[in-house]
C-alpha cells in the first residue's frame, strides 16, 4: 500500500467525532465531485453514521445527469437538527459551493480538495494540490481506515479518477501510484470499460453537433500558440438537454493542433456570467492564470467564473493569455 497521501489524523477525527454529516460539491458538478460526495456518504453510512449530499447543479453533463435525483437541491431546516457536521469537497473557494455556503458558516467543516489555488476555509482542511483528483483522496481515505470500497464504490471512484485525469492522459511521469490505485479498485469490481462508456457514450445526436458547432468557432490567437472557443446560452438552447455541457471532448480534439500551448473555452452559464476553461499542453501555467481571475485548478487544467458577455469576457481573457505566453 502506498503511504503517498495519507489522510492527516484531524481528517479522521473529524469524521470520528460527529454522527451526521452534510456534504457538498461545487456548482456546475463534474465526475469527480458528484463520485466523491456520493462514495465518502457511502462509506460514512457504512461505518453507521448519517449523511446525505447536496448539490444546486446545474447537472447538464450528459454523464453526470443521472445522478441528479441523488442530491439534495438545498438545506431544510429539519436536515440541521442534531448538530451536523459539514464536508465540502472538490471546492477551492466557499462560494463554489453556491447559496448554501451561507449556511455552512454555521457547521463544523472539514474541507478535502487538490487544487492548489483558491481561498483557505474551513475548521480542518486536506489539500492535496499532488493528488490527481478528490475521488482519489478518498479511496485514499477508505484503505487508512482501514477499509476497502464497496463495488459500486469502486466504480464511483474510477469514474472520478479517470474523468479528472481525462482517463489518465494528463498524467506525467512518476505517475504510478495512480495506476495502482486504478488496479485496487479493478480488483474491488470496477470495470475500466464500463467507466469509459460511463463517460463516453449515451451522447444525443444535438450534442454532437454542439461539439462541431465549438470546434468550428475556434479561433487561433497569439501566433497560433492559443486557441479558443466558446458556447452561448442560446446554442444550449438551441440543442436541448442533454446536449448541453461537454467540454472534455472540444479540449482532447484542439489541444491536438499543432504549435497550440494552450486551450480556453468559454461557456456562458447565465445572462452576463461565464465560465473559462484552461487547458496547458505543458509550457505554461493555466492555474497561475486563472488564480488571478478569482478561481483555480491545475498547472496543466483550471478554470474560472466571471461576469461580463461572452465577447468582453474573451477580450480580457486574450489579454492575460498573452501576458502569460509572452512571460
Amino acid at each position: 500500500m502506498s503511504d503517498l497521501f495519507v489522510p492527516p489524523v484531524e481528517v479522521i477525527a473529524f469524521l470520528e467525532r460527529h454522527h451526521t454529516f452534510l456534504l457538498f460539491g461545487h456548482l456546475e458538478p463534474d465526475a469527480d465531485s458528484i463520485a466523491s460526495q456520493l462514495v465518502l456518504s457511502s462509506f460514512l453510512r457504512r461505518r453507521g453514521k448519517q449523511a446525505s449530499v447536496y448539490s444546486e447543479g446545474p447537472f447538464d453533463r450528459p454523464e453526470i445527469h443521472s445522478f441528479q435525483d441523488r442530491f439534495h437541491t438545498k438545506i431544510e431546516s429539519s436536515q440541521l437538527q442534531g448538530n451536523p457536521a459539514a464536508v465540502v469537497l472538490d471546492c477551492s473557494t466557499p462560494d463554489r459551493v453556491g447559496s448554501m455556503s451561507r449556511q455552512l458558516q454555521e457547521l463544523s467543516l472539514l474541507v478535502i480538495d487538490h487544487h492548489a489555488s483558491g481561498e483557505p476555509f474551513g475548521d480542518v482542511r486536506w489539500v492535496e494540490p499532488r493528488a490527481p483528483s478528490v475521488s482519489y483522496m478518498i479511496q485514499r481515505l477508505i484503505e487508512e481506515y482501514p477499509d476497502a470500497p464497496t463495488r459500486e464504490e469502486a466504480v464511483l471512484l474510477l469514474f472520478g479518477l479517470a474523468r479528472d485525469t481525462g482517463f489518465f492522459r494528463h498524467l506525467v511521469e512518476g505517475s504510478g501510484f495512480v495506476f495502482q490505485a486504478a488496479a485496487r479498485l479493478a480488483d474491488r469490481g470496477a470495470s475500466p470499460r464500463e467507466v469509459y462508456h460511463m463517460i463516453h457514450s449515451g451522447w444525443e445526436l444535438a450534442k454532437a453537433r454542439l461539439l462541431a458547432l465549438c470546434l468550428e468557432r475556434a479561433a487561433s490567437e497569439l501566433e497560433g500558440r492559443a486557441l479558443l472557443t466558446y458556447q452561448t446560452l442560446e446554442d444550449l438552447r438551441a440543442a436541448g438537454w442533454p446536449a448541453a455541457r461537454g467540454s472534455d471532448e472540444v479540449y482532447r480534439v484542439l489541444q491536438a493542433v499543432k504549435g497550440v500551448e494552450v486551450v480556453a473555452f468559454i461557456q456562458e452559464e447565465r445572462s452576463n456570467r461565464c465560465s473559462v476553461g484552461l487547458r496547458s499542453n505543458g509550457g505554461y501555467d493555466v492555474g497561475t492564470l486563472a488564480g488571478s481571475m478569482g478561481g483555480g485548478g491545475h498547472p496543466l487544467a483550471a478554470g474560472y467564473t466571471v461576469a461580463g458577455s461572452v465577447s468582453e469576457v474573451r477580450a480580457r481573457l486574450l489579454q492575460a493569455l498573452r501576458r502569460l505566453l509572452d512571460a
